[in-house]
């Protein structure tokens, strides 16, 4: 691990943190600060000259500190650069929450892709690996001409489930008393790896999404035998929640056609806007469970009902297989 510089941006520096204790790798000493313009500033305070150097930075925004994702992605883009002129061996930047990424193709005439810009504006900086996690779109990886490592978090739910939620329960009690639904049609392979992973029968929903009005649901239905559902907890899993818009009805809908409650699991808990509140006062969502991809702080001190999986050990280990050659997929496959 001597070849190794971890540089931690400022969107989630506990993240970093534990990246850092976990690998026994200290995090490189740099100045990041802004000028009262706001413009970035920052420097490297130690030699990273043929170095394999990992950034740490996630597509955050930070409400306490008037940052937005757009800030800390320029940041990122500055610690490239100055990286790339420090004559590191390797530029690898691990973003487990991958900005801009429901923007992955034109929604109609006249828009951008905007997934496929921040790709562009990455590679171009000088990455030359970049280790996101759960993307939203998995085509995302094909915008960029270098090595994307896409990590599945299925294997950290299936063991926090394990742990937290079906503890002392045998397979047969886990399969009378839980069910799992997918929320739409984009998170049914990530569904179906958890159900095959925990033996667990699957049901999925269908939403009619409004292009008029961003974060609006039109429509909702379930797919499928609603006779399922009766007096079961039902799992709701998906990449993201962003305003809560989708999951609150997803569970409103499922207690109405039966389900005893509902729990759901993100990978990413943005929480931005109303999600909070929405969450609050969603009696039919009895927990909800998101991992460290992005800081939680502020949520875990606001949200009762909030459970946390931590992504740092996988993390750990990513880097770790990356630097050895060894295969990464065995990880999380």
């Amino acid at each position: 691990m001597n070849n190794i510089k971890l540089i931690s941006g400022t969107s989630h520096p506990a993240l970093s943190k534990k990246i850092s204790d976990k690998l026994g790798v200290s995090l490189c000493k740099c100045i990041i600060e802004k000028f009262s313009n706001s413009e970035i500033r920052v420097e490297i305070l130690e030699s990273i000259r043929n170095k394999d150097v990992f950034i740490i930075q996630t597509g955050s925004f930070n409400l306490n500190t008037n940052c937005s994702v757009n800030d800390y992605l320029m940041e990122t883009l500055i610690i490239i650069d100055a990286c790339k002129r420090s004559m590191a061996r390797t530029i690898n930047l691990l973003m487990p929450c991958y900005p801009y990424a429901r923007q992955d193709k034109k929604g109609g005439p006249r828009e951008p892709i905007t997934a496929r810009l921040i790709a562009n504006l990455l590679e171009g900086a000088g990455i030359d690996r970049i280790i996101v996690m759960d993307l939203h779109a998995p085509q995302i990886q094909g915008f960029f001409n270098i090595p994307v490592d896409n990590i599945y978090s299925v294997s950290l739910v299936a063991k926090y489930f394990t742990k937290h939620i079906f503890k002392d329960l045998t397979t047969e009690e886990i399969q009378k008393k839980y069910l799992l639904a997918s929320p739409d049609a984009g998170a049914i392979k990530r569904t179906l790896k958890f159900a095959s992973c925990m033996k667990l029968n699957t049901i999925f929903m269908h939403k009619d999404r409004s292009y008029k009005i961003a974060n609006t649901i039109d429509k909702m239905m379930i797919v499928g035998d609603p006779k399922k559902i009766k007096d079961k907890t039902v799992i709701i899993l998906d990449d993201m929640c962003d305003t809560g818009g989708t999951l609150s009805k997803c569970c409103s809908l499922l207690v109405e056609s039966g389900a005893k409650e509902v729990i759901c699991c993100v990978t990413h808990g943005i929480l931005s806007g109303p999600a909070i509140k929405r969450i609050n006062s969603c009696n039919e969502m009895s927990k909800i469970i998101v991992s460290n991809t992005l800081p939680q702080d502020d949520n875990y001190k606001n949200i009762d009902k909030l459970g946390i999986f931590d992504i740092s050990k996988l993390m750990k280990e990513v880097i770790e297989r990356i630097i050895t050659g060894e295969s990464i997929s065995k990880l999380f496959v």
